[in-house]
């Protein structure tokens, strides 16, 4: 079979094109090359590759950032048409990006860390390291966020920015584990370049089906990698052993090296709809991962600009169950119409002991109606759990609640404080590996870390930090 055509056409239109693109002087054009021979031991162009190239000279291929293309009459009736040479600077124009700022600010966090040890409190595990992600929040406070569980137990924290070879050391500014987000600093004035730009939280919740990128740096390579889905549910999500907050459910891949890193809403603009910190990993689900949304890292950051701590979830005090039973509620003296959460259980170390009392049922909560499921009203057709409502306040505000007792509405208000668990349940929040040597014997305070650390994990689920 014939080659559709010779090398005699494809000369003079290399030469036209170069001529066009200026490129190559018409005294410098390239000697003829000797004739190709087709696989049937044939020389020169046949009547079908002719017929072939005129075909071809009539078709226009268009490539972005090329100079016009050659037209049939100026090469020639049987020459194909061939695009002209792209310069460097038409090849650059192009590569360039319009969300490429808001991905600059994305980093990549190298972590050495040395967990501790509640199995034999006497030492500490052995060093090892970890990475995860981060992303600029404030250029004139130098703060970058992440998650908590990400620099847990570092002994050196380094960040890198994307494109660049250079690891920079950075410090923790603070920690919170109860909403597993932190803050990091580099202190060397290099890192915060001009084109280091912060990214700005949405102040309100996407709402369902919006779309989401997550960008980080998961397992499977070392580049900057970036994931797209939509907002498949906003609900009350364990964060870590000491409760559960507001989370929004994505079904955008999230794998382990993406926590810290953001989750846009809209990359262009550098906005971002939460913090990407964790994905159910059980074996009977698919593509449900889990971000921090703004109304929690406004809690934690408030926090921090205020005491310059993070103090944790506020204890309401008391615990609840659901009232949807009609007998129970006739039991309880509730009128017809209301709806509300029935008190079970009181911590009496709080001032919820000195307001409340069992059997009694809650009916508002800040002034919103509580329903019989320990539902409250968060967006049109979307409700949450009310301790939503009681997670956003700080230590020390005041709660305000409307109940009713006996059959009588009460306004109550009483002071909320910080969490204090008899068995301590975070590590460096209420409870750290010590011990005790007595006779022989060695005592160790009961913590839930430390039965972890005996008889396994019980209370992480299926739900894990990545």
């Amino acid at each position: 079979m014939p080659l559709p055509s010779c090398s005699n056409h494809f000369s003079n239109c290399i030469s036209a094109a170069s001529r066009r693109a200026g490129h190559l002087s018409p005294q410098a054009r390239p000697p003829h090359s000797s004739t190709i021979h087709s696989s049937s031991g044939r020389s020169g162009c046949s009547e079908a590759g002719r017929n072939s190239s005129v075909k071809y000279s009539q078709t226009r291929v268009h490539m972005e950032g090329a100079d016009d293309l050659l037209q049939p009459e100026e090469l020639g009736e049987d020459q194909p048409v061939l695009p002209a040479v792209l310069t460097p600077k038409a090849s650059a124009v192009r590569a360039v990006k319009k969300n490429d700022w808001a991905l600059r600010s994305v980093l990549k966090v190298f972590v050495v860390k040395v967990d501790p040890n509640y199995a034999q409190p006497w030492q500490k595990c052995p060093q090892r390291s970890s990475s995860g992600s981060a992303f600029v929040l404030d250029t004139e406070q130098r703060i970058i966020i992440t998650n908590a569980h990400v620099v847990a137990n570092a002994v050196t924290v380094y960040v890198r920015r994307p494109g660049n070879p250079k690891k920079w050391r950075s410090q923790v500014l603070c920690m919170g584990k109860q909403s597993d987000l932190a803050l990091l600093t580099v202190p060397e004035d290099a890192f915060w370049g001009d084109d280091l730009r912060p990214l700005v939280f949405l102040k309100e919740v996407p709402e369902l089906q919006g779309p989401i990128s997550v960008a980080g740096y998961p397992v499977g390579g070392d580049s900057l990698s970036i994931t797209k889905g939509i907002v498949s549910r906003v609900s009350m999500v364990r964060y870590s052993q000491s409760g559960r907050l507001l989370g929004i459910q994505i079904d955008a891949a999230i794998n382990p090296g993406n926590s810290g890193g953001p989750a846009f809403a809209d990359m262009q603009g550098g906005k971002v709809a939460g913090v990407a910190f964790s994905k159910n990993v059980s074996s009977s689900t698919d593509n449900i991962g889990y971000i921090i949304p703004y109304p929690i890292v406004e809690h934690f950051l408030s926090e921090y600009r205020t005491a310059g701590a993070y103090q944790g979830v506020c204890s309401p005090g008391f615990y609840t169950q659901p009232m949807e039973n009609p007998a129970q509620q006739q039991y309880l003296k509730v009128p017809e119409g209301a709806s509300g959460c029935v008190v079970v259980k009181l911590e009496p170390s709080t001032e919820a002991a000195q307001h409340l009392q069992v059997a009694d049922v809650i009916l508002e909560v800040e002034g919103t109606p509580i329903a019989a499921d320990e539902s409250v009203q968060f967006r049109d057709d979307e409700r949450v759990d009310y301790s939503h409502v009681i997670s956003l306040k700080h230590v020390g505000d005041d709660l305000n609640l409307k109940i009713l007792r006996q059959g009588e509405v009460q306004d109550v208000c009483f002071t909320l404080h910080k969490q204090q668990h008899l068995v301590g349940i975070l590590h460096e929040v209420d409870c750290l590996p010590s011990y005790y040597v007595a006779g022989g014997l060695v005592f160790a305070p009961l913590s839930l870390p430390c039965m972890e650390a005996v008889y396994g994990s019980r209370c992480g689920g299926a739900v894990n930090g990545i």
